[in-house]
């Protein structure tokens, strides 16, 4: 890896972890009654504006094709584990011999960030995560699972910008919440064999 490779992963890791910050703010400010809506909305507004710019600047500076996702989300969950200075218990099944992911890695890390920090702010006090990795044809998955406080009434806004970058990879983003609080996020992305042979 490059000294480039490694300054861009830096960069990502520290805004996908800003971009968390402040959707869990945003997320606290919606939850209170007597909180202001208005800057619920601007912090939402401003966190979508964020993670839009730091898609753009992923996109540009990437210079490889394609990614190792295992490596990709041991480092990720660990950023975002430190960065919480919370005890949190991971239990990671990952595939070996996955193939190769049809993105950069910043951008990759991008996603997974984002989706491990919306799993780790809907666990409950228990504060465990499960982490999986697998092969499903052409499509490499990552999948989180969390278990959190009853329905949040505001997933769907908070997971659209993550379902619209993952998409923008080629690749689909699955959510479901329960009624009990149990968080599914599926980041289901493109081999890059399944990309060569098109």
């Amino acid at each position: 890896m490059t000294q480039r490779e490694t300054d861009l992963d830096r960069i990502t890791t520290l805004l996908g972890q800003c971009l968390g910050r402040i959707d869990e703010q945003a997320y606290r400010l919606q939850c209170d009654e007597d909180g202001d809506d208005f800057v619920g909305d601007v912090l939402e507004q401003e966190a979508a504006m964020l993670q839009e710019l730091v898609g753009t600047l992923v996109e540009a500076n990437a210079r490889i094709e394609y990614s190792d996702l295992n490596r990709v989300v041991v480092q990720s969950v660990r950023d975002c584990v430190a960065e919480l200075g919370v005890p949190v218990v991971v239990s990671q099944v990952l595939a070996p011999d996955l193939p190769r992911i049809a993105c950069g890695p910043g951008q990759l890390a991008f996603a997974v960030q984002r989706a491990v920090m919306l799993a780790l702010a809907r666990a409950d006090e228990s504060g465990d995560i499960r982490v999986t990795t697998r092969r499903e044809g052409e499509q490499v998955v990552f999948e989180l699972e969390s278990h959190g406080r009853g329905r949040d009434r505001h997933l769907h806004e908070r997971t659209a910008t993550l379902c619209e970058f993952v998409a923008g990879l080629d690749g689909h983003c699955r959510i479901d919440c329960d009624d009990q609080g149990s968080l599914l996020i599926a980041l289901e992305l493109p081999a890059a064999l399944a990309i060569d042979d098109r």
